[in-house]
């Protein structure tokens, strides 16, 4: 075989090795066509704001009570793509949340027991995080925390009640 022969065969099975490789770039994911494009990505937001108490016990199919006290913010949470948790920020910074089932609401972990009372049949646990006052309690099926500076123990009856 003469030395120009050579050259184009190898050249022939360069080109054929390339064009393979080209291939199984876009056949097997070198040019990952599976990968999701941001502008199709929809993140559905878990906080909903209403404006007032009403709509947010239509949002929910459940009534919430709230102290007698300038409320800043209602706020519905979406949980797996359901409405299921209450909040109300206060004016004066105290802040409550109700939601279905039992275990703590707050958000606030690693909050040590400062005490226990039975209010209204109602067992309440009095918390302290930091210098961060709440107090959580369950009743019929529901999960509460209230969290804030006042008297805590008067606002939990007024909830409760």
């Amino acid at each position: 075989m003469n030395k120009k022969t050579y050259r184009i065969k190898n050249r022939r099975a360069v080109s054929a090795l390339l064009c393979l490789v080209i291939i199984s770039m876009f056949t097997f994911g070198g040019c990952d066509k599976n990968k999701p494009n941001p502008e199709f990505v929809q993140v559905v937001n878990p906080i909903v704001e209403v404006g007032s108490l009403n709509e947010m016990e239509e949002k929910l199919d459940f009534k919430v009570p709230a102290l007698d006290k300038e409320a800043e913010t209602y706020i519905v949470l979406v949980i797996d793509g359901y409405p299921a948790q209450a909040r109300i920020k206060y004016a004066d910074g105290s802040e409550f949340d109700m939601k279905y089932g039992s275990g703590d609401v707050s958000g606030i972990y690693g909050g040590e027991l400062v005490k226990e009372e039975n209010i209204e049949g109602t067992k309440v646990s009095f918390m302290k995080y930091e210098d961060i006052s709440y107090a959580i309690w369950e009743k019929d099926g529901f999960s509460y925390s209230l969290c804030g500076n006042d008297d805590l123990a008067d606002c939990v009856k007024a909830l409760i009640k």
